[in-house]
């Protein structure tokens, strides 16, 4: 995002209720950011310091230096060991390289581009960190989350708070996040998708338009809901942030331009011990090294075939009345309950095949 004005999208599942400790676990290594690759290779970076807290008191330091896009490069360097602000990115070309539409959603995990940016993309919702809230706000980089309902029900406020820094774009991941979407029957797909849908409408105020098919499986029966929920792209990734580590699926070992980074939303119990913020430093790190910025994928993308009501996460925009910050979450969910479905029983299913061909993250 390149404004203030806050805007919106989605992801992610597991079984629903409580869900002990060792359960996300080993739910966390299950939709490891591998799925879908060939002897992923790994480059390590430096073991980043932990980031230092927000100070409470005043500053020490003679000025406060900000960089063209208001990012303190101060205090930057201050709580982030070894990062700077990245570079602003440049403006996205008139003609979308890439264009979606309900009628024919497109499998993407890479933008068609030749100057020096990746797009980061967090998923899932297990961990909800408040400093990696901060970490976005001294940043200000534009990140798109994929939210699963199972992980993100407990508190729902988190992402709100994530949500209204005005860098975040929400799409879909699923209620419950199955981990092998062809394995389910096409109205069990297409429940996950348009369920999500609806739950993210209503905490959020937001229609999001991209799917990310957990752990990046999908078939032509996937598809077809994503179609029939009104949705109109399924996004995967090249790349996949893991503790310290990036994951590669190309031997070259190096990010490319327009390349589609995958992380996810965990904490100590799941990145034994370390911390979001300390795994997104390191991300930060290996994009910088390789001179490149960040930028936001939804301005990339084409939306067609406008939504009915309000498609609040098309590059088009949502009507002016949700993009208010001043709204109390309560009033925008209920303008978002209020608005006219696709049908007053919700998405029909799609009747898909279960011969229908798997399709994994290998799409170029």
């Amino acid at each position: 995002m390149t404004d203030t004005t806050t805007q919106r999208w989605s992801r992610r599942r597991f079984l629903g209720g409580a869900v002990g400790v060792a359960a996300l676990g080993s739910f966390a290594a299950a939709c490891g950011s591998s799925a879908g690759q060939s002897a992923s290779a790994r480059t390590q970076s430096a073991s980043a310091p932990t980031p230092a807290s927000p100070a409470s008191g005043t500053s020490t330091s003679p000025a406060v230096t900000t960089t063209t896009s208001g990012v303190d490069a101060e205090l930057i360097r201050r709580r982030y060991k070894g990062l700077k602000p990245f570079a602003p990115a440049p403006a996205p070309p008139s003609v979308r390289p890439i264009t979606l539409s309900v009628s024919h959603p497109k499998v993407f995990s890479h933008v068609p581009m030749t100057d020096k940016v990746v797009f980061v993309t967090i998923d899932d919702g297990i961990e909800k960190d408040p400093r990696f809230i901060q970490m976005v706000k001294d940043f200000q980089i534009p990140i798109t989350v994929s939210l699963a309902d199972v992980l993100i029900r407990d508190d729902y406020a988190y992402f709100e708070k994530l949500y209204e820094t005005g860098f975040i774009s929400i799409q879909n991941h699923t209620v419950t996040h199955p981990l092998h979407m062809p394995g389910l029957s096409a109205s069990r797909q297409l429940d996950e998708i348009s369920g999500q849908q609806e739950k993210l409408r209503r905490e959020y105020g937001t229609t999001p338009y991209i799917f990310r098919p957990p752990g990046g499986n999908y078939d032509a029966t996937t598809i077809g809901a994503v179609r029939e929920a009104g949705l109109k792209g399924l996004m995967l990734w090249k790349e996949a942030m893991e503790i310290s580590d990036m994951e590669y699926q190309t031997p070259a070992h190096t990010l490319r331009p327009g390349d589609i980074i995958l992380c996810h939303f965990r904490g100590p119990a799941q990145l034994h011990g370390e911390t979001m913020v300390r795994m997104m430093t390191r991300l930060y790190k290996h994009i910088q090294a390789q001179g490149f910025t960040v930028a936001d994928v939804t301005k990339y993308v084409l939306a067609t075939s406008r939504m009915p009501y309000s498609d609040c996460s098309s590059p088009d925009g949502p009507p002016a009345f949700l993009l208010s910050t001043t709204l109390p979450r309560a009033v925008r969910s209920a303008m978002a309950r209020s608005a006219p479905r696709a049908s007053a029983n919700g998405y029909a299913s799609t009747g898909g095949s279960a011969s229908a061909p798997l399709c994994r993250n290998s799409i170029s």
